[in-house]
């Protein structure tokens, strides 16, 4: 993990880590070479600048400019909220977009932040739709800059975040459970690709991605609880979308698990990538050269130490200059001089190749799952020429 860095918390008990963007509050960072899709020109009397009768809901992917700098931008409008984030294809590093409360076909807002401070806000000139344009301005308000963005999955797929629960009402199962006022429940949230029934490849993401056929979502979570849901649980599914572009899908699953009894709470990630031309997963092994694992250990191992946090726990563990540190075991439970690769694999961001490990694997409870991310330039020597990331890497100079 690297010190600078921007922070979103979508998970209880967990912040999906992105980089912070190297732009200037007061300057975008000038960007050269292809955005995910070729941008057009967003005609002045587009009809999209009269307001809607209905809100504008969902995630949408939008591409465009911001003055002569290509960008990606994924908004997720709510009923009262928009947020989301934005990142320049050269570096990849995402910022966070908030806005406050949604008007019905008022013009919107976004404020441009990291953690607590202000870079610029978005002024929108129309209403929310499938194409927003209107004024950026740095939070001095010495730089303004016109932007025109268009909805665009030409490289992508529409996708939405939907929800699932049951809780057991039997008033017999708090005390089964050893906790007085506690049912097994079960809370399920699902990446839903909205173009699926038409696209085979996208069918084959999907039923990767869900635990039960879609229709029968609900019926599925009613059915865990009522067996008893993993022996008097509380758990939480979640998925959240780290990448979406260049035919390219990675998702992350987490799940938190509090049993009856516990002394906390277990968490597990479950990365994956998906290659969206033809529905199959993506693995290390299709992207990196051969022979790459013990250069990328080295790699990893070299981060994780560099780490403040983690870091400082490698030294006090053992783990000094020539020693092997006591959590870093090979199959076999010999001990390693280079950290394991992660046994969850990998997710893609905007930024780079996200490697984590989970709870235990590589270090106690209280430390936590681990993160590292490697940009792609940094991966660049390892890649495969003809690899599914040839495009995405190429935008890095």
């Amino acid at each position: 993990m690297v010190p600078n860095r921007l922070t979103i918390c979508r998970f209880e008990g967990l912040c999906l880590v992105l980089l912070a963007s190297a732009c200037q509050p007061n300057q975008p960072s000038e960007q050269t070479g292809r955005a995910d899709t070729p941008t057009q020109e967003i005609p002045a009397n587009s009809d999209v600048a009269h307001p809607v009768a209905t809100p504008f809901l969902g995630t949408r992917r939008y591409t465009g400019q911001v003055g002569s700098y290509p960008v990606v931008i994924e908004l997720t409008f709510g009923d009262t909220l928009t947020t989301g984030s934005y990142y320049y294809p050269r570096h990849g590093q995402p910022l966070e977009l908030r806005a406050t409360r949604n008007l019905l076909g008022k013009p919107l807002v976004l404020r441009e932040v990291v953690g607590d401070s202000l870079l610029a806000t978005w002024q929108v000139a129309i209403a929310a739709g499938p194409q927003l344009r209107g004024t950026w301005r740095s939070a001095d308000g010495k730089r303004t800059l016109p932007f025109a963005l268009r909805e665009d999955y030409r490289d992508a797929v529409r996708y939405a975040y939907e929800s699932y629960s049951a809780q057991s009402s039997q008033a017999q199962d708090s005390a089964d459970c050893g906790r007085t006022g506690v049912n097994p429940s079960l809370e399920l949230d699902v990446v839903h690709l909205l173009d699926s029934e038409h696209r085979p490849a996208l069918q084959r993401v999907q039923q990767r991605l869900l635990p039960a056929p879609y229709g029968r979502l609900q019926a599925y979570v009613e059915g865990q609880v009522a067996n008893g849901n993993g022996n008097c649980a509380e758990t939480k599914q979640q998925a959240q979308v780290t990448y979406n572009g260049y035919q390219l899908l990675s998702v992350n699953l987490f799940e938190a698990y509090f049993e009856a009894g516990a002394d906390h709470p277990r968490h597990q990630m479950t990365p994956s990538t998906f290659d969206l031309r033809t529905g199959q997963q993506v693995y290390l092994r299709d992207l990196l050269r051969p022979g790459y694992e013990q250069r990328l250990r080295s790699l990893l191992t070299k981060r994780l130490q560099q780490d403040a946090l983690y870091g400082d726990f490698y030294q006090e563990e053992g783990g000094l200059p020539g020693q092997p540190f006591e959590r870093w075991l090979d199959k076999a439970g010999r001990p390693q001089t280079l950290v394991p690769l992660p046994h969850n694999s990998f997710c893609l961001t905007p930024a780079g190749i996200e490697f984590e490990w989970g709870e235990y694997e590589i270090g106690p409870y209280v430390i936590g799952p681990q993160t590292v991310e490697m940009s792609f330039d940094e991966m660049r020597p390892m890649l495969r020429s003809n690899s599914a990331l040839r495009d995405v890497v190429v935008r890095f100079k």
